[in-house]
């Protein structure tokens, strides 16, 4: 014992002085917690970012339906109002209505720019009517799961 305590005298005179073990495992425990929080931090924040710019695509896409009905509706209202006009569809090039009953075409899965796809992202259009009262709907499966989203627009407009 008497001779730990000379050693230790002799580092302290000598202005030698180290770490213990315990201490760099407290300070990498530290550095860990500190890394991983911002890690968190870090992910949440662009997962939320995602999930805006997938609504933000949703909605352009929604609305771009909604300037097609306001098109249709003054010079083809006969293809919105008329009896033949399907129960759901998507409007396509301003002028073209395809149904999305039974077995959905195609073409009302676009992607964020409004060109028809298959690959994923992709938002599928939906437009239904009671009397007057369009709804637009865009539904997409949220990035990194199998969750469904959808957004909702609702348009009134008259023959």
């Amino acid at each position: 014992m008497h001779m730990m305590r000379q050693i230790r005298n002799q580092a302290t005179q000598l202005g030698a002085r180290g770490d213990t073990v315990v201490e760099v495992l407290m300070s990498i425990a530290v550095i860990s917690l500190v890394l991983s929080g911002a890690y968190v931090t870090a992910n949440r924040s662009l997962q939320g970012a995602r999930l805006a710019e997938e609504r933000n695509n949703a909605l352009k896409m929604a609305e771009a339906q909604v300037e097609q009905i306001k098109y249709m509706a003054s010079l083809y209202p006969d293809r919105l109002f008329g009896a033949g006009a399907p129960a759901s569809y998507c409007l396509v090039n301003s002028a073209t209505v395809a149904s999305t009953q039974a077995t959905p075409d195609p073409k009302c899965k676009v992607d964020s720019s409004g060109t028809p796809t298959t690959a994923e992202p992709a938002y599928t259009l939906t437009i239904t009517r009671n009397v007057n009262t369009f709804v637009v709907t865009s539904t997409w499966t949220k990035f990194g799961s199998n969750t469904l989203n959808s957004a909702e627009l609702k348009y009134r407009a008259y023959q």
